[in-house]
């Protein structure tokens, strides 16, 4: 006698309530069950609640459209995000897989900058190397197909060399922004040459603008003159250009991050953090100078941050600024900072109305970050360390952490990191002291016995981290 089964509506709803390792068992029941999972709404409705709606990462979704998939690509896009953030976030995250390819074969190389480029679908890796030899120095600026790790795909090479940027826009045609001897070029990658040696294409050039790089957004530059003036412009009319300037600080120190939108400008430097609306200059119109729309002055000077979004599903529901994370290192000696990480929240102001203009009044963020916690995180003298933030809130940083694994050795370091999680609205400002540290690393995963690390990159989407070393190595950890 068959058992009745309940109506497909209603063991939809009942779906709803259960694990998806639940669900899988369910559906070896019975054949019932087995043609109700497979429904395309299950996945659709189950991928909604359990990754997106928690700020998680579909890896291997190479570009495309989740509505454009059918039920059983619904259900591995679900299998993988949920298979790659149970590793992500382990106490010790195991690499499924790794590898390690030299960029040079020159001595007396070091990989000096290493960054995944973002990207909707297929993977590539930006690294410049620096090779010294009799006293002169050579750059190698290179692009790394991450399908075919041992392909390098773009390069080019300078005697002299005075910075770049990569597009923090996916979207645009140019790729990196790129300071040489004949002016900032903005340029495009082939990325289906077969010459890496002309696969760096040249858009535009820019010759009439002599200062260095700090933010390549779409169409958008900021530069930096003397490492403390700023400035403001559009490639599209590179001569008209805008000033940030801090009237309160005449000194104006040193930037050192930044996030630069349509509307407005978050600049970190290392004495403040500021705000500035940028409704004028697009316009095109009013003065040359910009001032900022609210200031916040760091306790001790900044030696480093990193800025990059909160992810936040409810935030992009309704049209609005998810919150901002901050990390930073004190440079201070004194009494502890410079061997602590902090992370602060920019948070949304609940009272902003995009309708109006944007004014000290009226600004999507608040004037004062919020402190949410404070690692330990120690450096020893002369030792080599970064940090980066990615764009779903996990924060990795390279210390000297080492004595749970090497006791007190002399050299090492540890690849360690954390998640970052939503800030409610409301939250209090916390006062940093001498007993500010509450908490340590998340996940630990890599070390090594010497201080080769130098910089790190992380692809949170499809589950990578890259490590660039002092011996022109980068090492691919890859985690689903």
């Amino acid at each position: 006698m068959a058992i009745p089964i309940l109506p497909t509506d209603v063991i939809l709803v009942i779906f709803k309530y259960i694990s998806v390792g639940d669900l899988m068992k369910l559906r070896q029941t019975c054949k019932d069950f087995l043609a109700i999972t497979k429904l395309r709404s299950v996945w659709d409705e189950l991928l909604q609640t359990e990754v997106l709606q928690r700020n998680i990462p579909i890896p291997r979704l190479a570009g495309r459209d989740l509505a454009a998939l059918d039920s059983s690509q619904l259900e591995a896009c679900l299998i993988d995000a949920l298979r790659l953030r149970r590793n992500w976030i382990a106490p010790s995250p195991v690499p499924l897989q790794s590898f390690t390819f030299k960029t040079v074969h020159e001595p007396q190389s070091q990989v000096v900058f290493v960054a995944f480029l973002p990207a909707k679908g297929h993977r590539y890796l930006i690294s410049l190397v620096v090779t010294t030899s009799d006293g002169q120095r050579t750059y190698n600026l290179q692009c790394w197909d991450m399908q075919n790790f041992s392909t390098c795909i773009a390069r080019r090479s300078f005697t002299v060399f005075r910075g770049f940027r990569v597009n923090t826009d996916p979207s645009h045609p140019g790729v990196l922004a790129l300071r040489s001897s004949s002016g900032v070029e903005i340029l495009a990658i082939d990325f289906l040459g077969t010459d890496p040696s002309s696969a760096f294409v040249r858009l535009q050039v820019l010759d009439d603008v002599p200062e260095s790089l700090l933010v390549f957004s779409a169409s958008t530059l900021l530069t930096k003159f003397d490492d403390t003036r700023l400035h403001i412009r559009t490639i599209e009319n590179a001569s008209f250009s805008v000033e940030l300037r801090n009237p309160s600080d005449a000194s104006q120190k040193e930037c050192i991050d930044a996030i630069v939108r349509d509307k407005y400008a978050v600049i970190a430097r290392t004495a403040t953090l500021e705000f500035y609306s940028l409704t004028s200059f697009r316009a095109g119109t009013g003065a040359r100078i910009i001032e900022p729309i609210s200031i916040h002055t760091w306790q001790w000077r900044l030696d480093s941050v990193s800025l990059a979004y909160q992810p936040s599903w409810d935030a992009a529901l309704h049209g609005l600024e998810p919150s901002l994370n901050i990390f930073a290192r004190y440079a201070s000696l004194f009494p502890w900072p410079v061997n602590a990480l902090h992370h602060y929240v920019l948070p949304c102001a609940e009272s902003y109305d995009a309708r109006d203009a944007m004014t000290a009044n009226n600004t999507p963020y608040r004037a004062e970050p919020v402190l949410i916690r404070t690692f330990a995180s120690p450096i020893r003298l002369f030792a080599r360390w970064d940090m980066t933030l990615g764009q779903y809130g996990t924060a990795i940083w390279i210390d000297s952490h080492t004595e749970d694994y090497f006791d007190h050795a002399v050299e090492g370091q540890r690849l360690a990191g954390t998640l970052f999680t939503t800030v409610e609205p409301g939250a209090e400002v916390v006062a940093l002291n001498d007993q500010g540290v509450s908490a340590t690393a998340s996940m630990v995963y890599q070390v090594r016995e010497d201080d080769g690390w130098i910089k790190i990159a992380m692809d949170e989407e499809e589950g990578r981290i890259a490590v660039g070393t002092s011996a022109a190595e980068i090492t691919v950890f890859e985690y689903i």
